[in-house]
């Protein structure tokens, strides 16, 4: 006997082979925008554990260039720069965090788009949502790590909203920030956070958001009229369904691979181009404040705070809520909480294995198109100053551009769906 056949006989691989090596997966492209974020955490996994070898999380001064003293994680980082090997890694790791997060919105869009959201897969589309909140948090836990001008300037930003959360802000902002910011305890709090913490979460997240997947099986276009549905490209589930797909092994791994490399190439590619904030040039922390705008994903939450007047508050249960909190935490926590809430606020029937036409539900279409503009929106009103655009100006655009992307979008969509009916039943009769 073999040694793959003795492995076999007693831990009964065959039964693996076919459950779980045999599953069939869709090869629609959009299908792969899950996989990509997932082989962009395990590139920043990877990258962090070579950055990790060389920083050190400490603000004690040591002896920089010139004899000079310096904070001890500006001069790691520094020094990380300095080598060629450094460098690209550092940057990959930069890029990285940005094609997961793109990679998870559009994940997202897709789900929404398609109304793979509705039941009974409701629990995977709120840990898709937890799963791109808590790679934002790990983007800003990092940001503060090189404690140069700039990300010590964008930390303290985020102290002040966070201190400006009505009735526990001091104190949660205390606690979150090792201290008042900045505190000699604040660079290895945030360490901790984007080395141990986030890591361990975000790969227990992803584990129960593949093992959900696994139970409810992928959603899929349907089958075109005229396709039989256990065609050559098509592989039984197991349960009984038939799926356009390819088994798990050996097609599935052999496209795993290539877009790994893929994944790889675009981060390094990005990198070789697009340096990230160059550590020595904005110096380390001193008393100058410069002008700090967020990466793209948050762009529009600083938006929101340019559009709300400084003087803005009004209180509530002895608390004081003023524009930080209305701008930075009540617009965005509204909207948030408009988008986890969209599988229990869509009441159409769900359909439980294919995904549904974008264009055959003009409601749904304009309402996310609507939305992503007011993202736009709010994104172009971070750069009202460069633009000179007065904040009434902007009101305007934001009032009205997703109310006329909307409608439009509705407008066209509903026409379309009338005409396609009209063709269905002039077909039939």
């Amino acid at each position: 006997m073999s040694i793959s056949g003795w492995f076999t006989e007693r831990l009964s691989l065959d039964r693996f082979k076919t459950k779980y090596l045999g599953k069939p997966f869709p090869v629609h492209i959009t299908f792969f925008l899950g996989e990509i974020a997932l082989f962009c955490f395990l590139v920043l996994v990877v990258t962090g554990l070579y950055l990790a070898l060389f920083y050190e999380p400490s603000t004690e001064s040591v002896g920089g260039t010139g004899g000079s003293a310096l904070p001890a994680a500006y001069v790691s980082v520094a020094f990380i720069d300095s080598n060629p090997l450094g460098a690209l890694v550092r940057r990959m790791h930069h890029w990285a965090a940005h094609l997961m997060i793109a990679a998870i919105v559009l994940h997202l869009l897709r789900v929404f788009f398609t109304a793979s959201y509705r039941k009974p897969r409701e629990l995977n589309w709120v840990l898709g949502l937890v799963l791109l909140g808590g790679t934002i948090g790990a983007s800003f836990a990092g940001y503060l790590l090189p404690y140069d001008q700039f990300s010590v300037t964008a930390t303290a930003i985020g102290y002040g909203i966070a201190r400006s959360m009505p009735w526990i802000g001091g104190t949660a902002a205390d606690f979150l920030f090792a201290g008042r910011f900045p505190s000699p305890s604040t660079v290895p709090r945030f360490f901790a956070y984007h080395v141990v913490y986030a890591p361990i979460i975000m790969s227990a997240l992803i584990a129960l958001h593949l093992l959900i997947l696994l139970k409810q099986k992928h959603t899929e276009p349907a089958l075109p009229r005229g396709v039989s549905a256990a065609g050559p490209e098509a592989s039984e589930d197991g349960g009984g369904r038939w799926i356009r797909g390819i088994p798990a092994w050996p097609q599935q791994l052999v496209l795993m691979s290539v877009l790994f490399l893929l994944v790889l190439a675009a981060a390094a590619t990005l990198s070789a181009f697009l340096p990230v904030h160059p550590t020595e040039y904005y110096g380390p922390p001193g008393p100058a404040t410069p002008e700090v705008k967020p990466d793209w994903y948050l762009l529009w939450v600083y938006g929101a705070l340019k559009l709300i007047p400084g003087d803005l508050s009004f209180h509530v249960l002895g608390a004081t809520i003023g524009s930080e909190a209305i701008g930075a935490m009540l617009v965005p926590g509204v909207i948030s909480l408009a988008i986890v809430l969209v599988p229990w606020l869509d009441r159409a029937p769900s359909s439980l294995y294919y995904v549904e036409d974008p264009r055959g539900s003009p409601g749904r279409l304009a309402a996310g198109l609507a939305v992503l503009t007011l993202f736009a929106a709010l994104s172009l009103a971070g750069f009202s100053a460069e633009l000179r655009l007065s904040v009434p100006t902007l009101w305007v655009i934001i009032l009205v551009a997703p109310l006329g992307v909307g409608w439009g979008t509705y407008a066209l969509a509903a026409r379309r769906r009338r005409a396609s009916n009209s063709l269905s039943a002039g077909g039939t009769g």
